[in-house]
């Protein structure tokens, strides 16, 4: 001490035990789950099955609407990219608008490092010319808008036939 003041402490006074923390006073307070908790876990089951289902048919739509490849790998990509059947089939009466009465047929790729793309390919009877101009109103009518709904895992191309 430099002799100034002669009550100073070394501020080592510490107050008893600590009140108990608010998460330790609310612990024996938790109630066990209700009914209405529980019904959500043993429903799921059934809403997994539903969900299931779902996809299964809006596969099988897109299987009608869209020329696929012999192996599995468009059924394996949308399997894996649950969001992109729906979108498919919302973005078919766009293609018929924008593309008319032409096939459309999909393709699934991948890279080395695990880079998936499903491709819509528009069976174009006429010029490169006349399909870019096709997709270039697609994309400023419709396309835009919507793709950021597919992560970056959908790209619409034409295939001269």
């Amino acid at each position: 001490m430099n002799g100034v003041f002669d009550n100073q402490t070394s501020g080592n006074d510490w107050p008893g035990a600590s009140p108990a923390m608010l998460h330790e006073r609310e612990q024996d307070r938790i109630d066990a789950p209700t009914a209405r908790q529980h019904g959500t876990f043993d429903d799921l089951e059934r809403q997994m099955e539903r969900h299931e289902q779902e996809h299964r048919v809006m596969v099988t739509e897109i299987t009608r609407a869209f020329l696929m490849p012999r192996d599995n790998s468009v059924e394996e990509f949308l399997s894996s990219h649950r969001t992109l059947p729906q979108f498919l089939i919302q973005a078919l009466p766009h293609l018929r608008e924008f593309f008319g009465d032409v096939l459309f047929s999909l393709r699934a790729t991948g890279d080395e490092y695990g880079w998936q793309q499903l491709y819509v390919d528009i069976h174009w009877a006429g010029t490169s010319d006349e399909a870019f101009q096709a997709i270039d109103r697609f994309q400023d009518g419709w396309w835009i808008a919507h793709s950021n709904m597919t992560a970056g895992h959908l790209t619409f191309t034409y295939r001269l036939v």
